[in-house]
Formats: structure tokens, C-alpha cells, sequence
């Protein structure tokens, strides 16, 4: 079952990884039927499979109902970022009126960089990164700007989500929940931000470090949680950006995360196409855990563990996410930062809210 999984995962992946070729797609569509269509359209990679199959004429020779699932998608997907994209738009203005530094990261910013239309990836949300210090101002802002606030008590230690209309805002002053990483991040990642036409972005060694952490953490790496359109993410940056892998290597270092990055690349590398696989290969040389711990991680991905005990979630963040941190004491680092994050959720909350806030 999970090889046969993880083979429908890498034919769902094909438009971001086979460099474009449409008919490897047309007859990978045709020879996989429903299933492959059903598991497209659940990715939500359906816009991004429409846009390869039109562009290179292989259209007309579908099926009537791959066609109409496909458009579906590609229309619902185009809505969906008109708008966020005017979300954005506002909220740049709004910012920079206020003065607050921040940086859009994950989908909303790689979309506009990597994707033949940035339309063609979904996103669910419009994710910020703001420093820790502006928390209150930015809260502030955007309640008065006609946002709601949903905070949750798990996460109110590094993020929380604004909403207006139908556009959904995670407002993060951490990449991750604190004592993750070794060092703060934040800083230095807004200290790199670079201007876009939409607003301010993380910097590519930023955002490749981040594709390569992020999900480690938050999305248990191949767990169902992860979704393939992270993947696809990965795959079409590392084909479309020219890449300085030193300067990434020297963040992963400092963050004490170079094991998780080396997980997250055996991931990807298990789902890559050729022209995808040296370059994943040379990468997780360089970040390579040894002996006993390396064997056993890769336990973890080759049974597909994170599905299978997705249930069980203090299992999976206990033995497998720990031992993602490089060293003994970053593991500690990490339990540390988890205590304080539970143990200081209302003063969390009210640094955002105020001090009227309860949970």
C-alpha cells in the first residue's frame, strides 16, 4: 500500500517535476484513470495539471470529465488567488502606512516566483512573518482594519490567524513554536526581506531553508498533512531559482536543523524525477545524519510511520521529531520551548490582544 501510494504521489507530481513535458502527464492521466484524477483534484493540484495539459496541446484527446474536473479546479483556484491577491495588496499598504516591517513566506510568496501563473497554486491562507515585538501593533491593525481573530491555544505561542471576508491571515512572529531552532530566526529573516510587486518577500537562501524545516515540524514530512502541493513547491523552486546552497547549509547549521532538512530531502527524493535527483542527492550528502540515528529515521520514512501514527501525535513529535534537532542539547532546547509554550499560553495571548484577553 505505500509504495503503491507513494507511486500515485509522484505521477500527481509530474507537471512540477518532469520539466514541463505534457505528454509524460497526458498518458499518466489516461493510464491512471479516476484514481489518479481523484488524488490530483484532492492535492489540489488540478490548476497546476490544467495548465500543462492546455498549454501543450494535449487537451482536446481527454476524457469530457477529466477535462471538466480539471477546469473546475483551474477556475476555482484563479478565484481563490484574485482574492488573496488584492488581500495582499491591502495589507502592504496597510503596513507600510503603519510602518511595520514584515515578509509574506511559504505559498503566497513561492507561487508568485516559481509557478508558470502563481493562480495555479492554491493556497489556503496568506501566511506573514512580523517580529515578535510588533505583535500587539499588528494585532491592533488589522482588528481595526475589519479583521477577526481566531487564536488557538496550541499555537498562540508563535501564531495566530486574522480573518476578513473569505481570506483567512496567519500572523506568525515565529517559524516555528520557540526553542525549535537554536538561535531566533525571525530577525535575521526580515532583517534579508527583498521588495516583490505584491510586497515584501524572505530572500531565496530564506525561503529554501524554510521549505526545508517548515514542514519537518508542522507537517510531520509525509504525513497526510504534508500535501503534495508543498512538494511541488520544492520541486519547482530548485528547477526555476538559481540556487547558493552554502549560504542555505550555514542557516540550517546555525538553526541546529540540518538533520531535519536532510529528512524533508530524503522525502522529496523518494517522489523526484531525474532531473530533480542529483541535485536532491548532492544536497542531502551535506546535511547527512550518521550511524544509529540516520538508520532509524529512515525507518520512519520508509514505513511512511507519520501516516500510520498521525493519531497518535505525542508518539510522532516524541520520536520523530526530536530526534530531527542535530544535537542532544537541541532536542532539550526544543522540550524547553514546548513546556513554556504551554505553561505561558494566556500571557501569550494577551501580548497579542491585550490584557483584557482570556482564553
Amino acid at each position: 500500500m505505500r509504495g503503491e501510494r507513494r507511486k500515485l504521489d509522484s505521477l500527481a507530481l509530474l507537471p512540477a517535476s518532469a520539466h514541463g513535458d505534457a505528454e509524460p502527464c497526458r498518458a499518466a492521466l489516461v493510464e491512471g484513470g479516476a484514481a489518479l484524477l481523484e488524488h490530483i483534484i484532492a492535492q489540489d493540484l488540478g490548476a497546476l495539471w490544467h495548465q500543462s495539459l492546455w498549454a501543450d496541446g494535449c487537451w482536446e484527446g481527454l476524457p469530457l470529465r477529466v477535462r471538466e474536473e480539471l477546469l473546475a479546479a483551474r477556475r476555482s483556484a484563479a478565484a481563490n488567488y484574485l482574492a488573496q491577491r488584492n488581500a495582499l495588496k491591502y495589507i502592504d499598504q496597510l503596513f507600510e502606512t503603519q510602518g511595520i516591517s514584515y515578509v509574506v513566506i511559504k505559498g503566497a510568496h513561492i507561487r508568485e516566483y516559481v509557478y508558470p501563473d502563481p493562480a495555479l497554486r492554491p493556497a489556503s491562507d496568506i501566511d506573514i512573518l512580523i517580529a515578535p515585538a510588533d505583535r500587539r501593533r499588528v494585532a491592533r491593525t488589522l482588528l481595526d482594519a475589519g479583521y477577526r481573530v481566531s487564536v488557538g491555544p496550541k499555537n498562540i505561542s508563535h501564531e495566530a490567524t486574522f480573518t476578513r471576508g473569505s481570506v483567512d491571515l496567519d500572523l506568525h512572529w515565529n517559524i516555528l513554536r520557540p526553542g525549535r531552532t537554536r538561535i531566533d530566526m525571525t530577525a535575521s529573516l526580515i532583517e534579508r526581506r527583498q521588495r516583490g510587486d505584491y510586497g515584501w518577500v524572505l530572500a531565496d537562501r530564506d525561503t529554501l531553508f524554510l521549505l526545508l524545516v517548515h514542514p519537518a515540524f508542522a507537517k510531520y514530512v509525509c504525513s497526510p498533512h504534508m500535501g503534495l502541493l508543498r512538494v511541488a513547491d520544492f520541486f519547482l523552486w530548485i528547477r526555476r531559482r538559481e540556487i547558493d546552497w552554502p549560504p542555505v547549509l550555514a542557516l540550517l547549521d546555525a538553526a541546529g536543523l540540518k538533520t531535519a532538512a536532510w529528512f524533508m530531502l530524503s522525502g522529496f527524493r523518494m517522489l523526484a524525477q531525474p532531473p530533480q535527483a542529483p541535485i536532491v542527492d548532492d544536497w542531502i550528502e551535506t546535511v547527512r545524519p550518521r550511524g544509529l540515528r540516520e538508520a532509524y529515521l529512515r525507518q520512519w520514512l520508509l514505513r511512511d510511520l507519520p501516516s500510520r501514527w498521525l493519531h497518535r501525535r505525542l508518539l510522532v513529535q516524541a520520536g520523530l521529531t526530536l530526534p530531527l534537532h542535530d544535537h542532544l542539547g537541541d532536542a532539550f532546547h526544543a522540550l524547553r520551548g514546548w513546556y513554556r509554550s504551554r505553561k505561558h499560553r494566556l500571557r501569550d495571548a494577551r501580548l497579542l490582544l491585550g490584557h483584557d484577553y482570556s482564553l
